[in-house]
């Protein structure tokens, strides 16, 4: 049976491109550059273990995910993840000046504080292989 992990907890960002911004521009734009200036902050090294950004790239398959079980089509057009060993880890390093600021940087052409959304929790673990 799965249980709750206590060992790690994950903050998760959704993120909605700007009206005109495709999803290879965010990857250009923001995703490689974030991803290397990320890597570089002494808090991050410090406090997370796991940082990683997703892109939606539906237009590789004839149908959307979204489309073949009969739902909406999101939004949405990233992700972050974010893990640490403590949520106080995660929000040490999210609300950092350092990170604000590189982050602002990284998607004030990508998305807008209303389509940028964080929310935090624990990890129920089903199936890891």
């Amino acid at each position: 049976m799965a249980s709750l992990r206590t060992d790690r907890v994950r903050a998760v960002a959704l993120i909605k491109n700007r009206a005109g911004v495709s999803n290879e521009d965010t990857i250009k734009q923001a995703a490689a550059r974030l991803m290397e200036r990320v890597r570089a902050m002494p808090l991050v090294q410090k406090n997370i273990l796991k940082y990683e950004i997703t892109v939606n790239v539906d237009h590789r398959l004839p149908t959307t995910l979204a489309h073949d079980l009969g739902l909406k089509q999101t939004e949405f057009s990233s992700i972050i993840l974010i893990e640490a060993d403590s949520h106080e880890k995660i929000r040490e390093t999210l609300t950092s000046p350092e990170y604000k600021e590189m982050i602002k940087g990284a998607l004030e052409h990508i998305t807008s504080l209303d389509d940028y959304h964080w929310f935090s929790g624990e990890t129920l673990t089903v199936i890891d292989k």
